[in-house]
């Protein structure tokens, strides 16, 4: 197996628990409250990756600056994940939101010049039609 695959099955696996977690805690929390909890376990691993040395942070404005700003677009799409959560179905709200890479894919493609082949453009209308299905 490829040293990305796993991983990526790794957070995979982890973000569907997740999901499907967070919407068991909106049962019983408010949203703001879920969202500051579910922070706390982010404090944990950070506390345990700078308590063990596994992280040494060299100074590059530009990285940085891109690390802080991808920092707060996760902080706030949290956020916000977890408004839609309260008041929609699982079901429906995470597969949605599921639904962020098209638009890495697409910043990519402005952004970054990254190319798109036809087969990943065949991907997006899959995953869209996907997304659909799921939320009917």
């Amino acid at each position: 197996m490829s040293g990305w695959l796993g991983f990526s099955l790794l957070a995979m696996g982890l973000w569907g628990t997740w999901g499907m977690l967070s919407k068991l805690a909106s049962h019983h929390l408010p949203p703001l409250a879920v969202y500051v909890i579910t922070v706390s376990g982010h404090a944990l691993v950070l506390a345990y990756l700078l308590v063990t040395g596994s992280v040494t942070i060299p100074w590059h404005p530009s990285g940085v600056a891109a690390a802080v700003a991808a920092g707060l677009c996760m902080a706030f799409g949290l956020l916000f994940f977890f408004q839609a959560l309260a008041r929609g179905e699982a079901a429906v709200v995470v597969p949605f939101t599921a639904l962020y890479p098209l638009l890495t894919v697409v910043l990519a493609w402005l952004v970054l010049k990254e190319s798109l082949s036809l087969r990943q453009l065949a991907g997006i209308a899959l995953a869209l039609g996907a997304v659909w299905l799921l939320s009917k």
